[in-house]
């Protein structure tokens, strides 16, 4: 695990995940996954930790929603 990188491009993580590029893009979104790019590259990155969350997801969907549940306010009953 010494060999680890803490980040990874979106080409990597879709490889990690054994998914194409586009499903990656796709949790990105609905995760609400935060991208990171570094100076004078022009390509942007996914932290390792999230693309261990993507796979997770991946492997057991109904985890998806416990992070998000969470971060919303809850509707005012009326």
């Amino acid at each position: 695990m010494a060999n680890e990188k803490a980040f990874m491009t979106f080409e990597e993580a879709a490889i990690y995940v054994n998914r194409k590029r586009a499903t990656v893009y796709n949790f990105v979104k609905d995760l609400g996954i935060k991208t990171h790019k570094f100076k004078r590259d022009r390509r942007t990155y996914l932290a390792l930790a999230d693309v261990k969350r993507i796979k997770e997801v991946i492997e057991k969907p109904w985890t998806a929603e416990e992070e998000t549940r969470g971060s919303k306010p809850e509707e005012a009953i009326a």
